[in-house]
C-alpha cells in the first residue's frame, strides 16, 4: 500500500509546535519593545540622582528634560558664579517613548506630557537638604507645585519614578 497522505498525529504535532514557536516569539516580541521604557526610566533616575549629588555639592545646578523628533533628552546645568554655565545634553529615550509627569493637585490620573507647549520639565533640588525645588522655573503658573512622579511608556511597558518632593527621594517603580 502506497499512502502519501499525512495522518491526523502527524498534522496535530506541526500545529502544536508552530503553536509554541509562535507564543515564544510573541512574548520576546512584548520583551523587546518594553525595553525603551525601562531604559529611559533608569537613565532618568540616574540622572535626578546625579543631579541632587552635584547641587548638594554646593553648586547651582537644574535638570530640564523634554522631547523632540528624536527622543526624550535631558539637559543639566551647572552654574558656578564667575563661570559661564556647563551644560551637558544626553539622549535617554528612543523616539517612540512617551514621558509625563505629575505635579502636587493633580488628579491620580492625570498626566501632564514633557515638553508640553514646548517647556520642558525642568528639576532642582535645595542645595541644603536635598529636597526638590518648587516648578516655578517653569513658569509662574508652577509656582509652589512639585512633580511628585514620572512615568516612562512604550507600548504595554510603563515604568513610573516617584519623586518625594519633601526629601528628594526617588523611586523606580
Amino acid at each position: 500500500m502506497n499512502n502519501k497522505a499525512f495522518s491526523l498525529i502527524e498534522l496535530i504535532v506541526v500545529i502544536a509546535i508552530l503553536a509554541v514557536l509562535a507564543g515564544v516569539s510573541a512574548i520576546g516580541i512584548g520583551l523587546v519593545s518594553g525595553k525603551p521604557a525601562e531604559s529611559c526610566a533608569n537613565k532618568l533616575v540616574s540622572a535626578i540622582q546625579g543631579n541632587r549629588i552635584t547641587a548638594m555639592g554646593k553648586l547651582d545646578a537644574h535638570l530640564e528634560i523634554y522631547e523632540d523628533d528624536d527622543g526624550i533628552w535631558v539637559k543639566e546645568v551647572i552654574t558656578e558664579v564667575g563661570e559661564p554655565d556647563r551644560v551637558t545634553t544626553v539622549r535617554i529615550g528612543d523616539k517612540g517613548v512617551k514621558l509625563e509627569f505629575q505635579i502636587t493637585g493633580d488628579a491620580a490620573e492625570f498626566w501632564r506630557p514633557v515638553g508640553d507647549a514646548g517647556h520642558p520639565l525642568i528639576l532642582r533640588f535645595n542645595r541644603s537638604s536635598g529636597a526638590f525645588h518648587d516648578l516655578s522655573l517653569m513658569g509662574a503658573s508652577y509656582e509652589g507645585k512639585y512633580c511628585v512622579a514620572i512615568r516612562s511608556s512604550k507600548g504595554r511597558t510603563v515604568k513610573k519614578i516617584s519623586l518625594t518632593y519633601l526629601t528628594g527621594k526617588i523611586a523606580l517603580e
